[in-house]
């Protein structure tokens, strides 16, 4: 079974602020190797939805480290993986 995977509106704002962060410092060959690795991971999500561990169970919010500065959270809803957060964790949690 694959999954549909689908990204809410803050997570979509928050890929657009971290790409545009990357932009500002690191360039564009940096934004589009965090592309890849973004859009690699919601192709892995497809075929293994599971593949991150729980974080709020009475949310069914799962979490995933995709890179060691690149958080992601999801939700799992019937054939559907929706894409919550990407948490970049030079961020301070309080600004998420």
């Amino acid at each position: 079974m694959t999954f549909e995977v689908s990204f809410s509106r803050k997570a979509e704002t928050d890929f657009e602020n971290i790409l545009n962060y990357i932009a500002a410092e690191f360039g564009d060959q940096s934004v589009a190797n965090f592309k890849k690795l973004v859009l690699d991971f919601a192709t892995l999500l497809e075929e293994f939805p599971e593949i991150g561990s729980i974080e709020l169970r009475n949310k069914n919010i799962r979490g995933f480290v995709i890179h060691r500065r690149l958080k992601v959270f999801y939700r799992i809803n019937k054939d559907k993986v929706i894409i919550l957060r990407l948490f970049d964790t030079r961020q301070h949690p309080s600004k998420v």
